[in-house]
Order: structure tokens, then sequence, then C-alpha cells
């Protein structure tokens, strides 16, 4: 888990700052992922495909590419249960739309999701 812990914070400022997530990072995340995979696998590959496509449909609603990518190396690394992860996440979200909508006083258009990501996905492992 040291990698996510590494990059989590990186990450999470770069996506509040710019609410781009770097190629650079996603690349270093999964570089430093890949030992896990090699030693426990996958996953099964059914429940891979299911959660790859969800993100696709993510990615065609409105789900930036960053967002999915390191959504899509979460669930391959730690091979999550794509709709509970989906449920912390968006919990998540909604917590950082409800406190902004309080301090700006207006509904933001858009939200850095990659804190939300991590939290959520911090709150899944916890609950595993």
């Amino acid at each position: 888990w040291v990698p996510l812990f590494l990059f989590t914070l990186p990450i999470s400022l770069a996506d509040v700052r710019s609410f781009i997530i770097p190629n650079i990072y996603i690349f270093w995340l999964s570089v430093l992922c890949c030992p896990y995979i090699l030693v426990n696998g996958l996953g099964r590959i059914p429940i891979l495909i299911s959660a790859f496509t969800l993100l696709v449909l993510l990615y065609l609603v409105g789900l930036g590419m960053g967002d999915v990518k390191l959504l899509s190396i979460l669930i391959l690394t730690f091979n999550c249960q794509i709709l509970t992860l989906l449920i912390l996440v968006s919990a998540a979200a909604l917590v950082h739309i409800v406190i902004s909508t309080a301090r700006n006083r207006a509904i933001p258009h858009s939200i850095p999701l990659a804190p939300a990501i991590f939290f959520g996905f911090i709150t899944y492992l916890a609950t595993r």
C-alpha cells in the first residue's frame, strides 16, 4: 500500500489545483503497483470486464480520463468490488460538493475527484 500512500498527496494536490491528474503520476503509481499485481494476480476476468465497462461508461458520461486511469489502477491492483467502491467515492464527492456549496454559496460545476477517489478507496479498504 506504500505506493498508494506516496502518491495520494501529490495526485490530490495536482487535481485540486488544475483539475488534471498528470500522466507522470499515473505512470509511476502504476509502475510501483506492478509488483503487487504480479504477486496477487489480476483477479477474476468477468469482474474486471464489468468494471472496465462501467469505467468506459463513466468516461462517456463526463468523468475525466485521469480519474478513470486512477480508478483502473486501484481496481486492478486491489481487486475491488467496483460497485461498492463507486458508492463510497460518490459519497465522498457528495460531501465535497456540500462543503463547497456551503462555502461558496453556489453549486460547483465540477470538482476535483482525486481526493474523493482516495478517501472512498481508503474507506473501502477499511471496511474490507
